[in-house]
């Protein structure tokens, strides 16, 4: 059951008059004698009169305010500690009336009702639906769709979910983006090209920091003879360089910087124009340099390959369009990576050295002569592509079948308008270019109408996930008739079709039968929990035989669901929307105050929380994991970020923690610490709530009107604890502080970035700050104030008297961690809150769970085998 905050929470504002009703035994005696005393006409803490609040639970509001007293009784918060104590049969006999009345209302005004309402597909499991219908893993549709609303914590809501005429043109957009790259328009694949390329473009920007000290040219591990480093004098005029092949010579580059507002380094020289799979490679290595002498590195250098989409006027954004990956670069030693991946038209390779410090070395007396420091070298990337294991491509045979392309002849086609063909357009300075242009070819039909029935029979059930009905897909067959007869070609006609049925609402909407779901809706629910995406043919197979359901079948398709690739996007998605790992990138940390902080820091910090969850799932571990453990998930940046030693390379693995560390479990990794702060201060408050929402499932009400915010010093002058005390001293702040603070306080152990901290951080008052791990290379100005407290006292009494103490305490409730998970999980799968109603169902997956283990995979299984998920 969910625990809630003190009664006196249950108004902001003054309960209404509300008609008096007598409560009938025992639930009335229960109230006279352990309620009224607060809770009557003359004290009504909380604004809360009882005697005034009336039995019926027909109205929403009425019944809402009953369930909150109800959650106050079973927790046992309600009545305080410090008044007399019914008795353990006085406290069951008041709790199961007022139970019973309330599942009996809640259950009499959903019977007729269908719980999960209809809802359209998010714009990720829209941009995923698609990719994996046509087989176009990275095709990128969801930045073009309008943003998805949140409701009851998650987007899969319906109440979320509105459509407008926005939404619509955007749907077409995307369907005609997707048919352009889906049909193929030549009879032979485009030429794969492999082109090996340097980092100092001609013309680019690298060529230009490297000219002014803030990278050099390297060969065998040695600075290049033909261009010496910049010294007291910069390189001049970088054209003349480029007519002297300065950058082209095979030279490898040394960066000093990392990536800023200022320096975007850019493989400029491959700007992709087919759309599709591309090998890359590259080679990458780590060095000491000491004013023109390259040395060992003293540890292993991190570098990261992007994305990047290049703008009308050729040039790339400030920010990656996403991240591929973080690779390692060893010491004085090649190393080669290699990954494939989807590039869409116009799309570049960025390239950030990642794990070196902002230094800006051209504004420098005597620039890379006269710097000491690491850098990270690239010999160069490799690009392979596009790469077609079949022609035509997958998502072509699936709108098209085996039909022949044909060359489009109009002499042969009178009458008739030939498919359009947009021309490819490349910007920036890629030195690949596209084939020679073959005349336009097209899908032929001997008979269209008899191939477009096939075709359509063939694709409509696949896309609506679902069979479908004769008569639909005659619908669409009249749509191809019509464009036929209008003089468009085969082609074109299908084309129509296509595009109208991946903006139908069969397409765009998650379409379920009210009550039990039968195999088809129950595949769907399946996958679009687990992958966010369509079901796969094996899920489409069962669900058309009517085996899916069947327990052991069900149970045997989790875990095919669970060991798949596409796993992660549930781990992407659920985290990110139950954690707020979407909001990791809110704000930026103060300079001043958090020198350190890097954009490579902050994705190891996402990249621990994800890791660590699909860990807990992978090896079945209990609920207590999500706030304590001995093992975290880290690599080289994020362990050294928690002073944990031994961790090399950039890889998250499996470390086990020193007996001591507070590390482990949600509660204090990084991504949730920064999520919680607002960039440049902790407050108790915000962190506090998040544990309680967000992990017991207690989430605290709004504070009362004009309440105002606590503003931390940032000079040192005084803590957030002693600012704070002014709240929890006031009658109507109290009692929720008294539940809100203690977790918040706990974690004041942790600083904006998630450092481990015993003193506060100021830009005023205080002492010279040590070094520790930050860079030598970063400049340090904050100084160390006052020292933080992270004592507490839970409201039922437990004192502790720092982090590990808090997690010890927390640890033990299971329970609670376990049923807010389930109830988390379960509000995302089915796409609507919970009703009081569903909460025997929820103890019940809870119950089960817990006899097995009370392991979260085991969680998940109970979940997709409950009534619960099977039922819209």
């Amino acid at each position: 059951m969910r625990l809630q905050l003190p009664l006196c929470l249950l108004a902001g504002t003054t309960l209404p008059a509300l008609l008096h009703a007598a409560a009938p035994a025992p639930l009335g005696a229960f109230l006279e004698s352990h309620c009224h005393e607060c809770h009557d006409a003359d004290v009504h803490k909380g604004d809360l009169d009882l005697t005034a609040l009336a039995m019926d639970f027909n109205r929403p509001e009425t019944f809402a305010r009953w369930v909150k007293v109800f959650d106050r009784v079973q927790s046992g918060e309600m009545p305080p500690a410090k008044k007399a104590r019914p008795s353990l049969k006085q406290m069951e006999g008041a709790q199961l009336w007022l139970k019973e009345q309330l599942l009996t209302a809640d259950r009499t005004h959903l019977q007729n009702l269908a719980r999960t309402g209809v809802r359209r597909l998010t714009r990720a499991e829209y941009e995923n639906t698609v990719r994996d219908l046509f087989d176009m893993p990275g095709i990128a549709l969801a930045g073009e769709l309008p943003a998805d609303g949140s409701a009851h914590g998650f987007d899969k809501n319906s109440d979320a979910l509105d459509i407008s005429h926005v939404n619509l043109a955007k749907y077409l957009e995307a369907a005609d983006h997707t048919l352009d790259l889906a049909i193929a328009t030549r009879p032979e694949p485009p030429t794969v090209q492999k082109r090996r390329i340097s980092l100092a473009n001609r013309g680019g920007f690298v060529a230009h920091i490297i000219m002014n000290g803030d990278g050099v040219l390297l060969k065998d591990k040695k600075p290049d003879p033909d261009f010496p480093p910049a010294g007291e004098q910069a390189h001049l005029d970088q054209g003349a360089h480029e007519r002297m092949g300065s950058f082209t010579n095979g030279s490898s580059v040394g960066l000093f910087r990392h990536e800023d507002e200022s320096v975007s380094p850019y493989f400029m020289e491959h700007v992709t124009i087919y759309p599709g799979l591309y090998r890359l490679r590259t080679s990458l290595w780590s060095f000491q340099w000491d004013k023109g002498v390259v040395l060992p590195a003293p540890g292993t250098g991190a570098a990261r390959l992007s994305v990047v989409q290049l703008t009308g006027d050729g040039r790339g954004g400030q920010h990656p369009s996403y991240v591929l990956g973080y690779y390692d670069a060893p010491s004085m030693d090649s190393q080669v990576h290699e990954l494939t991946t989807w590039l869409n038209h116009n799309e570049i390779i960025g390239f950030n050295p990642a794990s070196l410090a902002p230094v800006a070395i051209y504004s420098r007396k005597g620039r890379a002569m006269a710097f000491t420091g690491p850098g990270i070298a690239v010999d160069w990337l490799e690009v392979e592509g596009p790469i077609h294991p079949q022609w035509p491509p997958a998502a072509h045979q699936v709108l098209f079948d085996n039909l022949p392309l044909t060359e489009w002849i109009p002499a042969e086609h009178e009458g008739k308008r030939a498919p359009v063909r947009k021309k490819i357009r490349q910007i920036g300075a890629g030195m690949n270019r596209p084939d020679a242009d073959k005349g336009l070819w097209t899908v032929s039909s001997k008979d269209p109408l008899q191939d477009a029935d096939r075709l359509l029979a063939r694709f409509l059930p696949k896309a609506f996930r679902r069979p479908v009905e004769p008569e639909v897909r005659q619908e669409y067959l009249a749509r191809v008739e019509a464009r036929l007869k209008a003089g468009d070609s085969f082609e074109s006609a299908m084309r129509y079709a296509y595009q109208a049925a991946l903006c139908s609402p069969d397409f765009v909407y998650l379409l379920e039968p009210p009550g039990p779901l039968d195999d088809f809706a129950t595949a769907s629910r399946l996958s679009y929990f687990l992958w966010n995406s369509q079901p796969d043919d094996r899920l489409r197979e069962l669900a058309s035989k009517g085996q899916l359901r069947q327990p052991e079948v069900l149970r045997k398709e989790v875990e095919r669901l669970i060991q798949s690739p596409r796993f992660e996007r549930f781990i992407e998605d659920f985290t990110g929307q139950w954690l707020k790992l979407r909001s990791i990138a809110a704000n930026d940390p103060d300079k001043k105050l958090y020198p350190e902080f890097s954009p490579y820091l902050q994705d190891c910090m996402v990249a621990e929380t994800r890791s660590y969850f699909h860990e807990l799932i992978r090896s079945n571990l209990d609920a207590g994991h999500l706030v304590k453990s001995d093992f975290a998930m880290l690599n080289q940046k994020l362990a050294t970020h928690y002073g944990i030693p031994g961790v090399t390379g950039t890889q998250m693995r499996k470390v086990a923690l020193p007996a001591d560390s507070p590390r482990g479990g949600f509660l204090t990794q990084a991504a949730i610490l920064k999520v919680t702060a607002n960039g440049t201060t902790t407050s108790p408050v915000p962190r506090g709530a998040f544990v309680m929402a967000r992990l017991l499932g207690q989430p605290p009400d709004p504070p009362p009107p004009n309440t105002p915010a606590v503003e931390p010093d940032v000079r040192g002058a005084s803590t957030i604890r002693e600012q704070l005390d002014k709240h929890r001293h006031e009658t109507s702040c109290a009692s929720c502080h008294a539940r809100i603070d203690p977790p918040g306080f706990a974690l004041e152990a942790f600083d904006v970035i998630g450092g481990f901290r015993s003193r506060y951080r100021s830009i005023g008052e205080g002492d010279n700050a040590p070094r520790g791990a930050i860079d030598p290379l970063i400049g340090i100005s904050f100084k160390l104030g006052p020292a933080v407290d992270a004592s507490g006292e839970l409201p039922d009494g437990r004192k502790f008297q720092d982090i590990r103490e808090f997690q010890s305490l927390l640890v033990t409730q299971k329970d609670l961690l376990l049923r807010n998970l389930a109830q988390q999980l379960a509000i995302y799968a089915t796409g609507r809150d919970l009703a009081f109603s569903d909460r025997p169902a929820l103890e019940l997956i809870v119950q089960r769970t817990q006899a097995q283990g009370g392991g979260i995979r085991t969680l998940l299984h109970e979940l997709v085998q409950s009534p619960l998920f099977q039922t819209r």
